[in-house]
C-alpha cells in the first residue's frame, strides 16, 4: 500500500481493518439523486483495489456489495473469477444506509437481491464507496457546446461518430462523453486526433481553393 502510512489503516482510529467491504453504485443508479447511468468503470476498479488489499492484508475477510457486476472488457470477466478465488466474498445486494456502532465500525443495512429482498444488517471495520463519474465542469461557457441529459457533452450521432459535437470543429474524447476507463479513453482520443486531423486538412484545403479563385479573378 501506498499513501501516508504505508499501511492499510481506518481513517478514523489508525486500527488496521479485519473485515472491509466495498460498496458498489454509491451514488449512482439511483433516479433520486439524478444520476440514473450506470460508471461502467467502477466494479473493476473495486475488484482491483480489493485483489491488492488481498495482497497486503491477507487474513482480512472483504466483502464487496453489488447490483451488477460489468466486467465488459476483454480478460475483465477472468479478473473477477479470479479475485473469487482469492476468497473476497461478493454478496449481490442494496445497501440502503450506514451507521456506525459503539466500536466505531461501520453497520450496513443491506437488502440481499437474491434471497427474496431480505433485509440484514452487516458489520464491518470499514467501508469503502464506489462512487460514480459526474462531469466536474460546464463547458457551455467557454466552448458554446451543449450537455447532454447526464450533464457530459453532448454528441448528437454516438454511433457513427462519437467524437463531434454540435459545434463544428470542437472533438471530444474520454470522460468528458461520459464515465469511461482507460483503454476506452484511448481508442476515443485516437478518433477525436484522426477527426480535428481531417478537419484541419479540409479547412487548408477550402483556403487553398479560395485562394485560387481569387488568383483566377486578380
Amino acid at each position: 500500500p501506498t499513501g501516508p502510512y504505508g499501511r492499510v489503516i481506518r481513517p478514523g482510529d489508525g486500527k488496521e481493518p479485519d473485515s472491509i467491504a466495498y460498496i458498489q453504485c454509491a451514488g449512482s443508479r439511483d433516479t433520486s439523486l439524478g444520476v440514473e447511468y450506470c460508471s461502467r468503470v467502477c466494479c473493476m476498479y473495486a475488484i482491483k483495489q480489493a485483489m491488492l488489499l488481498a495482497g497486503s492484508l491477507p487474513l482480512a475477510d472483504i466483502t464487496i456489495y453489488y447490483m451488477d457486476i460489468r466486467t465488459f472488457g476483454k480478460g475483465y470477466e477472468q479478473f473477477f473469477q479470479t479475485s473469487k478465488a482469492m476468497g473476497i466474498e461478493f454478496i449481490k445486494g442494496k445497501v440502503a444506509s450506514i451507521k456506525e456502532d459503539q466500536n466505531q465500525n461501520p453497520v450496513l443495512r443491506v437488502e440481499l437481491i437474491d434471497e427474496g429482498s431480505q433485509v440484514v444488517e452487516k458489520t464491518h471495520d470499514l467501508a469503502v464507496l464506489s462512487v460514480g463519474m459526474l462531469p466536474s465542469y460546464n463547458p457551455e461557457e467557454i466552448y458554446q457546446v451543449s450537455r447532454a441529459d447526464d450533464g457530459f457533452i453532448n454528441i448528437p450521432h454516438t454511433n457513427t461518430f462519437p467524437c463531434v459535437t454540435e459545434r463544428s470543429g470542437i472533438f471530444v474524447a474520454g470522460t468528458s462523453a461520459g464515465p469511461m476507463d482507460i483503454v476506452d479513453s484511448i481508442i476515443m482520443s485516437g478518433s477525436a486526433a484522426s477527426e480535428a486531423a481531417a478537419f484541419i486538412e479540409n479547412k487548408k484545403k477550402s483556403l487553398a481553393s479560395t485562394e485560387e479563385r481569387e488568383n483566377v479573378y486578380a
